[in-house]
């Protein structure tokens, strides 16, 4: 496996022009993250369905939309710097070598000065848009920068900063709306974050055997059956504190009708696991997420289910 690591990046990649290079560096396959800064506005449809007018539920939407797009630029600006700090171990890697700035397509002054750029358009929007979420999406991108320049080496904490980088877009998404924070929005989004993320550290590991080290230090302090384990774990507690909110929360129906959502989540999760670990182990997680049809269907599913119980309740 290492003389395939040795190949160069030239060798891997089609050859992109600047504009297109920077597009890709900034990922936008993972701009769907953030749409969990919907999740207070789904968290309290409940009460905002009964009580708001047409005209507050769509200014609540256009506010968390708006929000989501700024995370969107923040979140890109944050891989860049990623990126810059990791390219000489991203060239090493069997993927992420095809990465603008690892393969030599995207230079580390463009990227940097792209970074800087994104969050001068990002930052001060945020903080008209609600002070609080101004200052959520500042504290994630120091967070993260901390990360990238050495917090990633340390085995937990690197999953548990993951995590607290989507809880933060969903408490953001609450600031943003003015809504109160409900205790269920902690619970589900911190549990379902730690599951995306172990199996990262999972994939990481089972894709890289021998050279994971290499890539990223915080794996030498794992091992494979204890990522399993991790990722089994988050998986079973994640899928049941949603189960739990569709019943026991006050913001949804009292006739427990949410529950009927549980089987579109319990899908999804299953045939995640069941791609990580077989037909696209080779993959990203987070692209296995966003790309396989089924799952798609089945957060469609859940979408039309949980609108259809909403307003017949």
């Amino acid at each position: 496996m290492g003389g395939n690591y040795a190949l160069t990046a030239a060798g891997v990649t089609a050859g992109r022009g600047t504009v297109a290079a920077l597009f890709v560096a900034m990922r936008p396959y993972q701009w769907p993250k953030n749409l969990i800064v919907f999740a207070a506005l789904a968290f309290s449809v409940g009460d905002i369905w009964t009580v708001a007018e047409p005209s507050s539920w769509w200014s609540l939407l256009w506010r968390s939309t708006v929000l989501g797009a700024l995370w969107c630029l923040a979140s890109s600006a944050v891989y860049l710097v990623n990126d810059i700090k990791d390219r000489v171990a991203d060239s090493v890697h069997p993927r992420k070598r095809a990465r603008p700035i690892a393969a030599g397509e995207l230079s580390v002054g463009t990227a940097r000065a792209a970074a800087v750029l994104l969050l001068a358009v990002a930052l001060p929007p945020c903080f008209a848009l609600s002070i609080l979420s101004g200052a959520i999406l500042a504290g994630y991108v120091a967070v993260m920068m901390f990360y990238s320049f050495g917090l990633k080496s340390v085995a937990i904490l690197d999953v548990l900063i993951i995590c607290g980088g989507v809880v933060a877009r969903a408490v953001s998404g609450a600031t943003a709306i003015d809504v109160e924070i409900s205790p269920w929005l902690y619970v589900c989004t911190s549990f379902g974050a730690f599951f995306l993320g172990s199996s990262k550290r999972w994939a990481e590991y089972r894709q890289l055997g021998a050279d994971a080290v290499a890539h990223r230090r915080s794996l030498a302090q794992y091992n494979e059956a204890i990522l399993g384990q991790l990722t089994v774990i988050s998986a079973a507690t994640a899928l049941l504190s949603y189960a739990l909110y569709t019943i026991e929360s006050e913001h949804v129906p009292r006739n427990g009708a949410m529950a009927a959502t549980i089987p579109f989540v319990a899908f999804a999760m299953f045939r995640f696991l069941l791609l990580l670990g077989g037909a696209r182990r080779a993959d990203a997680p987070d692209r296995i997420l966003f790309t396989d049809g089924q799952i798609l269907v089945a957060v469609a599913g859940f979408a039309v289910t949980a609108i259809a119980v909403l307003s017949l309740s």
